[in-house]
C-alpha cells in the first residue's frame, strides 16, 4: 500500500537511524495555500526548466539509491545498501503535520518526503533542510526521474513536477483526489492512479498521454514489468494489466478491494494483497499461480528477496515470509496492524513498521534483530535505505 496514511500525530518526524533537527515548518491553512494551477507570482516562481525527463531504466537504478515507492518500477522493495544494524537515531527532522508519504532518495543523497501540511520537503543527508516546495494539497510519496526532476501527486488533484532546486517545472490537473505514489516508466512516462477511477499516463513535459478508466477508487501505486506492462488494482476488486499504449491486456477479479500495490518478480509473476486476507500470485498472462491465506486484510505491498522469498505485512499484526511456491516460510508477530510495506537491505534484513509505533528489523530467518520506538503509529509509510 502507498496511500494517504502514515506516521504521525499533530506533529510528525522523519527519522534516520544509525542529529540535526530543522526548525518546525508551520502548517499552511487552506486559505493561505497556493493554487498550483495558475502561475506563481514572479517573486515566487523562478524560471522553469524546459528539459524533458531522461528515460528511466530499471537497469539504471544505481543512479539514485531509492527513486520511487518500493525502490523502482517493479516495486520489489530491495535495496543495494545495508540498513541500520542497531536502533540508533542519527537525526530527526520535524514537520508540522502527519507524514503521509514514504521517503525517496536522490543521487546526491537528498531525501524527499511529502506531508499533510501541503509541502514537499528536501533534506540533506545530515538531516538539515535543503528546501520546501509548497503544494496545493497533502503530498504523497515522490518519484525521482533520472535527470533529478521530482514528481508528486497531491490530494487537490494536481500532479506537479519539481526541479532539483525546488522550483516548479509544470503542473497537470488530473482531477479527483490523488494519494498513491507515481511510478516512472522506462521512457520517462509518469503513471498514477486517482479517486476518479482512472489510471493516468503523463509525458515528461506534463502533457497527457492517455487515461484508462476502472470501476471504482484506486489507492495503489502502479508497477511496471520488464516488458512495459502496467499493473495496478483498486476498489473494484480487480487487478489490471495494461499495455504501454493504455489498452487493456487482461483483468483479474478477486472479489475484494485491492489497496496493496503490486510487485513484479524477475520471472514476471505479479504479487499483491487484498482485503480478502490473501496474497495473490498471478502469471504474466493473467492466470492465477497461487494464493496464500493470511489472517486479515493484506494492505501492505510485498517485497521480493534475492532468493525469491516474499515478505508482506498484514492487519492481523503479523509479518509473513512466503516461499516462491506460495508456502509459508515463517511469521513474525507485532502488537499492531502491519500496513507498512517491507524494505529489504543488501544483507537480507527486513525493515517494516507497525501501528504499534515500532520500526522492526528482522533477520532473514524471521527472528527480531531490533526494534525502534518511533513515538507514533506507522501506517503506510515504508522505509527507504540510503548509502
Amino acid at each position: 500500500m502507498d496511500a494517504f496514511s502514515a506516521t504521525g500525530g499533530a506533529t510528525a518526524t522523519d527519522a534516520a537511524l544509525d542529529h540535526a533537527q530543522d526548525d518546525l515548518v508551520p502548517d499552511l491553512p487552506p486559505d493561505q495555500a497556493p493554487d498550483l494551477a495558475p502561475d506563481l507570482p514572479p517573486d515566487q516562481a523562478p524560471d522553469v526548466v524546459t528539459t524533458d525527463a531522461e528515460p528511466f531504466s530499471d537497469a539504471d537504478l544505481t543512479y539514485t539509491p531509492w527513486p520511487m515507492f518500493h525502490g523502482g518500477p517493479q516495486h520489489v522493495g530491495r535495496s543495494a545498501y545495508t540498513g541500520a544494524q542497531t536502533p540508533t537515531l542519527k537525526w530527526a527532522f520535524t514537520i508540522g503535520d502527519k507524514i503521509n508519504s514514504s521517503p525517496t532518495i536522490g543521487v546526491d543523497g537528498t531525501i524527499y518526503i511529502g506531508s499533510d501540511d501541503w509541502n514537499l520537503y528536501a533534506m540533506r543527508p545530515d538531516g538539515t533542510r535543503k528546501w520546501v516546495f509548497p503544494a496545493g494539497g497533502a503530498v504523497g510519496t515522490p518519484a525521482i526521474a533520472r535527470n533529478g526532476v521530482i514528481y508528486i501527486v497531491c490530494y487537490d488533484g494536481n500532479v506537479v513536477a519539481v526541479n532539483p532546486d525546488g522550483t516548479r517545472k509544470w503542473v497537470y490537473f488530473a482531477g479527483g483526489g490523488l494519494g498513491a505514489a507515481p511510478t516512472i516508466g522506462e521512457d520517462g512516462t509518469v503513471y498514477f492512479t486517482s479517486e476518479n477511477h482512472k489510471l493516468c499516463a503523463v509525458n515528461p513535459d506534463g502533457t497527457l498521454k492517455w487515461t484508462f478508466e476502472t470501476g471504482n477508487l484506486m489507492y495503489t501505486s502502479p508497477a511496471i514489468g520488464k516488458d512495459g506492462t502496467i499493473y495496478f488494482g483498486g476498489w473494484d476488486s480487480t487487478l489490471y494489466a495494461l499495455n504501454p499504449d493504455g489498452t487493456k491486456k487482461w483483468a483479474f477479479y478477486i472479489g475484494q478491494c485491492i489497496t496493496s500495490s503490486p510487485a513484479v518478480g524477475p520471472d514476471g509473476t505479479i504479487y499483491f494483497g487484498s482485503w480478502d486476507g490473501k496474497l495473490h500470485a498471478l502469471n504474466p498472462d493473467g492466470t492465477q499461480e497461487w494464493v496464500f491465506g493470511a489472517g486479515n486484510w493484506v494492505e501492505s505491498s510485498p517485497a521480493i528477496g534475492s532468493d525469491g522469498t516474499l515478505y508482506v505485512g498484514c492487519n492481523d499484526s503479523r509479518v509473513y515470509a512466503i516461499n516462491s511456491d506460495g508456502t509459508q516460510k515463517w511469521e513474525f508477530t507485532t502488537t499492531g496492524a502491519v500496513i507498512s510495506s517491507p524494505t529489504i537491505g543488501a544483507d537480507g534484513t527486513i525493515y517494516i513498521g507497525s501501528t504499534d509505533s515500532q520500526l522492526y528489523a528482522l533477520n532473514p530467518d524471521g527472528t527480531q534483530k531490533w526494534s525502534y520506538a518511533t513515538g507514533a503509529e506507522i501506517h503506510a509509510s515504508t522505509p527507504a535505505i540510503g548509502p
